[in-house]
């Protein structure tokens, strides 16, 4: 009775294994396919233009992302895993967007404009080997939610841009891109936004984080902060993996299956030991 226990166990834990092995290859796959999309529409992005400075090469991309994906996707049109992905936690990611060209699904609660563009153009800046992160401005008028825009590292500083307001930066005095810093320092600076793009632009820089802490559980999000502390909590980042949902199941589940793996053959050592010890 126990030897046919052992064997049906043995033979469970190969079949979770196997799942699971399987599930990463397909993750794997959907990484890869992701992955393309991104490379492709980056490169096309800049290869038709005439482009002369550093600047010019992040513009560009960002109004290449506002211009392809301004626009809703239906959700019968769609394919079950994208469909799945971007009604999911993750929400639209940016190899659903960029494949369905598109920042949200119709109909249905989820990233508007802000949270899809800004993905899709983090992910292209880093495709280019340039620094990017996510920028949140939180809450400042009565009814209006926050804004999720980005923030790319040149010349010494992280410079602001919003992908989904037409790619508007806004500039210094001496015509460089300006940074939080730089905008909450000088009215006039962030008033460009008023004169230049949406005299109701309905938000503001009085408080701003590079990670939105909003989406983790409130009981989670006090662990954390009790556990890393105040500047550490207050400095913290999204985590790129965040950005790359695919390659985070990917490397999910590779881990689980190598670690049911190793315990797998540990359980044949232990068991051989066993049989030797009888005989």
């Amino acid at each position: 009775m126990k030897l046919f226990v052992n064997i049906k166990f043995k033979k469970s834990l190969f079949v979770i294994w196997g799942v699971l092995l399987l599930t990463s290859i397909f993750f794997y796959l959907k990484m890869e396919e992701e992955n393309q999309f991104v490379r492709s529409f980056t490169l096309s992005s800049i290869s038709s233009n005439n482009l002369k400075t550093f600047e010019d090469t992040v513009l560009a991309v960002s109004k290449s992302i506002y211009n392809y994906t301004n626009g809703w996707v239906d959700r019968d049109s769609m394919d079950w895993y994208s469909r799945w992905e971007a009604l999911g936690f993750f929400k639209m990611s940016a190899g659903v967007g960029l494949k369905y060209k598109c920042f949200g699904v119709k109909g249905h609660p989820g990233d508007g404009p802000c949270g899809t563009m800004t993905k899709i153009f983090l992910r292209s800046m880093w495709e280019l080997g340039i620094p990017a992160r996510k920028l949140q401005l939180m809450e400042v008028i009565p009814g209006k939610g926050g804004h999720t825009m980005a923030e790319f590292f040149y010349n010494g500083k992280w410079r602001v841009i919003s992908p989904s307001d037409s790619s508007f930066v806004w500039r210094n005095p001496d015509g460089s891109i300006a940074s939080v810093n730089d905008i909450q320092s000088d009215t006039a600076i962030f008033n460009q936004v008023y004169h230049k793009w949406r005299k109701d632009w309905p938000y503001g820089f009085k408080e701003t984080w590079n990670i939105n802490w909003d989406k983790i559980p409130g009981f989670l999000r006090s662990g954390i902060r009790f556990l890393i502390g105040e500047e550490a909590y207050r400095n913290a980042e999204t985590p790129e993996l965040y950005e790359q949902p695919r390659k985070l199941l990917f490397i999910v589940f590779l881990s689980l299956s190598i670690i049911l793996s190793i315990a797998f053959l540990l359980l044949l050592k232990f068991t051989k030991s066993e049989e030797s010890i009888k005989v």
